[in-house]
């Protein structure tokens, strides 16, 4: 259940880092936007890598 929790938090990172990005109006908040959308999206893909590695550890341990 922690890792629903976490992913969403990260989109809502990912999110609140697109829209200081779209309403910049200078290069430091752009960039710290982007910054932070993307860590948004690369942290949910590591979430999702580690629910599936894990998911096929236990395939593998219960075989």
């Amino acid at each position: 259940m922690s890792y629903w929790i976490m992913g969403i938090l990260a989109a809502l990172m990912g999110l609140v880092g697109l829209f200081m990005a779209g309403a910049a109006r200078d290069f430091g908040i752009l960039a710290f936007g982007l910054g932070l959308s993307l860590f948004g999206v690369l942290f949910c893909w590591f979430m999702i890598k580690t629910a599936f590695d894990e998911a096929e550890r236990t395939a593998s341990e219960s075989k």
